[in-house]
């Protein structure tokens, strides 16, 4: 899921609801998509007094961005998918199967340390392609109410 924060410069709210996002992307799983807002933009004249704007899964938080409020909401989003924890699992992997490699460099194998430390790259690479792919797809869980009918 991408959360869009609408700010403006020389804003200390906007400041303010950056760092919030930003500790909060420690412990959910979305990404953060900043937009500036100048004259020039669509949404200025909708959102220049009400910066900072934060849109997230179709909700709107204007102006005073409440830590609490935005926590239970990502709380309630769908959480990540197997296969982002196994892109995660890989990259650690990657990076475990590159330090065998260096271990072997330093007692002299270079074939096996060529071997290793290309492995864990390989490794590494492909779990990032996967943990990026997982993070673009939307995870807006559908509303209750608009749920297919089974038959």
């Amino acid at each position: 899921m991408t959360i869009e924060l609408y700010s403006k410069d020389d804003c200390g709210l906007c400041d303010e609801a950056r760092k919030i996002l930003k500790s909060l992307k420690k412990e959910f799983f979305f990404e953060l998509k900043e937009v500036k807002l100048g004259e020039d933009h669509l949404k200025f004249d909708e959102y220049f007094l009400a910066v900072p704007v934060v849109i997230a899964g179709g909700k709107e938080f204007k102006s005073q961005l409440r830590e609490s409020e935005l926590r239970d909401f990502l709380k309630n989003l769908t959480p990540p998918t197997r296969l982002f924890h196994a892109g995660k699992f890989l990259e650690a992997l990657g990076f475990l199967t590159v330090a065998v490699g260096l271990m072997y460099g330093i007692l002299g194998n270079m074939w096996l340390d060529l071997f290793f430390f290309l492995g864990g790259i390989l490794v590494f690479t492909i779990g990032r392609a996967i943990e990026k792919r997982e993070l673009k797809r939307d995870r807006t869980p559908t509303p209750p109410g608009n749920l297919p009918a089974l038959s």
